[in-house]
């Protein structure tokens, strides 16, 4: 006998917000008497989401880990202790709508064959998710997969066989294979074929677990009467070479433990190639496409500087060929590179990389290199005009490049400054979330209030009703919901309507953040009235591993003076090369994980930042407030007067 209808087990690793909006979702479902047991299992996050789980929801049942396990022995720590008829393996970046566990429930309940069911997932753009419904991997459907070919003939029979994309969307249909971001299960038939392959650590394990229920002699359903949003890859971001390994390396364990025996070897073979092949190619656009600006950079400088030698040289020296026979192109070379440090260094190659970040690292690398050509050898010297010549046009290229590759950039993230912001709220909550949206610095040119019930107000620009031709009558690029004047099914309805490609996000909770995606090929975005930390800044992270990188070199002859400010401890040595290897900072966090477990993450300091104050006493909360203190204000030169006034605690453990 179980003692609950649904147990939702949720696997949280530093996704806060979506888990925010995930669990209200749960809470504000219309389950019609159905006992649910929530358990949400939290991978050693750091953004703070045990405390929130503990503090704003009660009733779900926590485990929180000391490490991250992956996906699969998550679960199964918590499907493990759940005592319910059928078990929902959820994402923590969905959303469900009110009626979803309930029609799922009954779904299953009338149909006894069916071991688990899956539902239409839609994106945070509000574009159908084409792996809410999957067959099988074989040879073939694999191979369209692999080869890009079922992307290009996504409605065909014959191409489209890895995502049944020639099945109907609102059809019901049996189908292989669901996506793990949403499984609803049978209790007894995980009972038969046993829970998630610990062996997969992310990515992979909903087919295997498919493919383990259909052997089972289960049926396996695509019910699309109910849908969810669900914003892809937070936990892990599907731009990283990390991605591309895991997804991969996970496809490979799948095809190992299912098609490496028997007559079933030579298929093996060829599946594991193309997901090898794949991957080579998927690393090597991701490796290109991150370093294009820069090499294009670094091509630029070279070239403008190569034809100003030629010119410099016979202006001042009298003789084009002054330079002829030397090792000028190296040493143009290493100029180059060094202006596109710098620029790297100061945000330039940023997703929001800014004027300043330019011109700050085309000043820092004139300065840098003029400093170290003072001591170079006669024969190695150019000129000095030489360096301050391909200044001017590192700077000239660092705009140019910036200028055309924000001019080809087709994101909406680039145009929305040209576009408006409709918010579908009621009135005192319309006004919050502007005001979020104002002080996240959104770049919108103006805003619209949209009431969710047809009422005459001039506060409102408009009805639900009439949203999908306003937003092309005034150029809306953004549509933000609240949740709390708008049922989910009725926001997902609006979604899914709209023509114009529009950037959808949802607020309107006592979090004070708005999630959304203008992409399902990217990561959600959040826009919050957090306390926001400048040391999470990419621009700040760099320069903070780059001042570990310069400390460390220069304690190495420093090692005896600094054994003896030490305490002749030899934990100065082994800190030195920790910080080398990247295992450790010179200034981090201090007190216990509680006093900066919600902080972004850093690397363990050597010198913890709390306990660099003269103190004799600490009042309660201390650490915590002056941990929030160094991440919300932090500097380059925060570290380094630190570093210097504490040289006695280089050797701490």
């Amino acid at each position: 006998m179980y003692s609950h209808d649904i147990g939702i087990v949720i696997v949280n690793y530093n996704v806060r917000h979506f888990l925010v909006r995930c669990l209200q979702s749960i809470r504000n479902s219309h389950t019609g008497g159905l006992k649910t047991d929530v358990w949400v299992v939290d991978n050693a996050s750091v953004d703070g989401s045990v405390g929130l789980v503990s503090n704003e929801f009660p009733e779900v049942r926590l485990i929180a880990n000391d490490r991250n396990l992956g996906f699969s022995a998550a679960n199964n720590q918590a499907i493990r202790q759940v005592n319910a008829e059928y078990i929902l393996l959820l994402n923590p970046d969905t959303v469900l709508q009110e009626d979803t566990l309930k029609k799922c429930h009954d779904f299953m309940m009338s149909h006894p064959e069916a071991g688990a069911v899956g539902v239409r997932m839609i994106d945070g753009t509000g574009r159908f998710l084409p792996e809410s419904k999957r067959q099988v991997p074989g040879i073939w459907n694999s191979f369209c997969k692999l080869t890009f070919l079922s992307g290009m003939f996504p409605g065909s029979r014959l191409f489209s066989g890895y995502n049944l994309g020639y099945l109907p969307e609102f059809d019901i249909n049996e189908v292989e294979v669901l996506c793990g971001a949403f499984m609803f299960i049978r209790a007894s038939a995980l009972e038969k074929t046993g829970l998630l392959d610990e062996a997969f650590f992310m990515y992979g394990e909903d087919i295997d677990l498919s493919y383990r229920l259909l052997q089972a002699g289960y049926k396996i359903y695509y019910f699309p009467e109910t849908s969810i949003i669900h914003y892809k890859g937070e936990s892990t971001k599907k731009g990283s070479l990390n991605y591309v390994r895991t997804f991969y390396g996970a496809m490979d364990i799948y095809v190992n433990k299912h098609y490496g025996q028997g007559n079933a070897r030579l298929f093996a073979l060829v599946i594991k190639t193309a997901i090898w092949l794949r991957a080579v190619m998927s690393g090597l656009y991701r490796l290109v496409a991150g370093a294009l600006h820069p090499l294009v950079d670094f091509g630029l400088i070279w070239v403008l500087m190569t034809a100003v030698k030629g010119w410099w040289a016979g202006y001042h020296f009298g003789d084009q060929s002054y330079y002829d026979g030397t090792a000028i192109h190296i040493m143009l070379g290493i100029y180059s590179s060094v202006w596109v440090f710098f620029l790297w260094l100061t945000g330039q190659y940023d997703a929001k990389g800014k004027l300043w970040g330019a011109i700050g690292g085309v000043i820092t690398g004139t300065f840098s290199l003029l400093v170290v050509y003072a001591l170079l050898p006669e024969t190695m010297r150019t000129s000095r005009m030489m360096i301050l010549l391909g200044s001017m046009a590192a700077l000239f290229v660092a705009l140019l490049t910036s200028y055309i590759s924000n001019l080809l950039s087709r994101s909406k993230k680039h145009r929305l400054g040209e576009s408006a912001i409709a918010i579908v709220a009621g009135k005192e909550i319309a006004l919050t979330l502007a005001e979020i949206i104002r002080k996240a610095g959104s770049a919108a040119r103006e805003v619209h209030f949209i009431t969710p019930e047809p009422k005459s107000d001039p506060f409102f620009s408009g009805s639900l009703e009439a949203l999908p031709s306003m937003v092309k009558s005034l150029n809306i690029g953004e549509v933000i919901y609240s949740s709390q004047d708008l049922p989910m099914k009725e926001i997902i309805k609006s979604m899914t309507s709209m023509q114009k490609t529009v950037t959808f996000r949802i607020g309107g909770d006592e979090s004070l953040s708005v999630i959304g995606s203008h992409s399902k090929n990217l990561p959600a975005e959040l826009y919050s009235l957090d306390i926001t930390y400048r040391i999470a800044e990419p621009i700040q992270l760099r320069l903070k591993r780059m001042l570990d990188i310069v400390v460390a070199v220069l304690a190495l002859p420093l090692l005896p003076i600094l054994f003896i400010a030490g305490g002749l401890k030899p934990g100065v040595l082994v800190n030195v090369f920790s910080v080398l290897i990247g295992r450790k900072t010179w200034v981090g966090y201090g007190g216990e994980t509680s006093d900066f477990g919600f902080l972004p993450p850093l690397k363990p300091g050597v010198i913890p930042y709390p306990m660099t104050g003269k103190r004799i006493d600490y009042i309660a909360d201390h650490f915590k407030n002056e941990n929030i203190r160094y991440a919300r204000e932090y500097t380059l030169t925060d570290d380094v007067r630190l570093i210097l006034s504490n040289l006695n605690q280089l050797a701490n453990k």
